[in-house]
C-alpha cells in the first residue's frame, strides 16, 4: 500500500552537506555538495523558470536542455545545447528518449553528470523506459513526481513503484520536498503532496546512511509563496 511506499522513499543522511541551488522559491532544489564533480547537467522540461540551470551555467557546468513548449531565444543563459522536443520512450521529429539525448552529445564513458527533470508527468515513461546502464552516468538525480493523486489507482501505483524500485537499485534518496502548487489530498492519515521532488545520489557516491532528524531542511522553501506549505509527516524519514 501507500505507506509501503513512503518507507521505500525515506531520506536519508548519505554524508554530504545539501546546497541550494537556483531560486529561493520554484526552480531551486536541494543537492549534495558535490557540485566540483559535475561536467554537465541534462535538464528537460525547462519551461520559464531556469534559475537552476543559470546558477550551474555560472559555475562552468555545461548545459543540455530540451523542451518541445519553449523557444531557445526565450532562454536567458550565457551559453547552453538545446533541443526543441520533449522527453519520452520514442524518437520521433518530436520526441527523443534520455539514451538517444546522451548519445547523441557525449561519449558513453562520462559519468560527471546530473540529471534535473521536471516534465509534468512524462517522468514514469522516461524512467521505466531508459536502462539503468544510462541512468548511472548521473551521480545526482532530481527528479519531479507528479500526480500523486492518482495513486490510489492500482496501475498508477504499479508504475510508480516499478520506477522507484528501478531508481532506487542504484541510487540512494537523499532529500525530498514537497511542491506546493497544487496542495495535497488525504491517504491514511497523511496529507500527501500531489507532486514532490526528490533528489537521489548515485549509491557509489554515498559515505554513509543514517536516518536524518528532521524535515523540512533549513534550505528548503515553498515553490509558491501564496500558498500554503505542505509539510511531510514523520513518516518521510523516521
Amino acid at each position: 500500500n501507500f505507506i509501503d511506499l513512503i518507507n521505500l522513499m525515506k531520506v536519508k543522511d548519505l554524508g554530504f552537506d545539501l546546497i541550494r541551488v537556483g531560486s529561493k522559491n520554484d526552480g531551486g532544489y536541494l543537492i549534495p555538495d558535490i557540485i566540483n564533480e559535475i561536467d554537465y547537467c541534462f535538464s528537460p522540461g525547462v519551461g520559464n523558470i531556469y534559475e537552476f540551470e543559470k546558477e550551474l551555467r555560472k559555475k562552468n557546468i555545461g548545459l543540455f536542455l530540451i523542451d518541445g513548449s519553449v523557444e531557445k531565444e526565450n532562454i536567458k543563459i550565457d551559453k547552453f545545447n538545446f533541443l526543441k522536443k520533449n522527453l519520452s520512450s520514442n524518437d520521433n521529429d518530436k520526441e527523443i528518449t534520455l539514451e538517444s539525448w546522451i548519445n547523441n552529445n557525449l561519449n558513453d564513458n562520462n559519468n560527471n553528470l546530473l540529471l534535473q527533470m521536471d516534465i509534468e508527468g512524462s517522468e514514469y515513461e522516461v524512467i521505466n523506459s531508459t536502462s539503468s546502464k544510462y541512468l548511472k552516468f548521473f551521480k545526482i538525480m532530481i527528479i519531479e513526481f507528479h500526480y500523486f493523486e492518482k495513486l490510489t489507482n492500482r496501475l498508477n501505483y504499479n508504475i510508480f513503484l516499478n520506477c522507484i524500485k528501478k531508481i532506487l537499485e542504484n541510487f540512494e534518496i537523499a532529500h525530498v520536498h514537497p511542491n506546493n502548487c497544487n496542495g495535497t489530498f488525504n491517504l491514511f492519515d497523511e496529507k500527501i503532496p500531489t507532486a514532490i521532488e526528490v533528489t537521489f545520489l548515485r549509491k557509489d557516491l554515498c559515505r554513509k546512511k543514517e536516518a536524518i532528524i528532521t524535515l523540512p531542511h533549513k534550505y528548503d522553501q515553498r515553490n509558491i509563496i501564496k500558498l500554503p506549505e505542505v509539510k511531510l509527516s514523520k513518516r518521510w524519514y523516521v
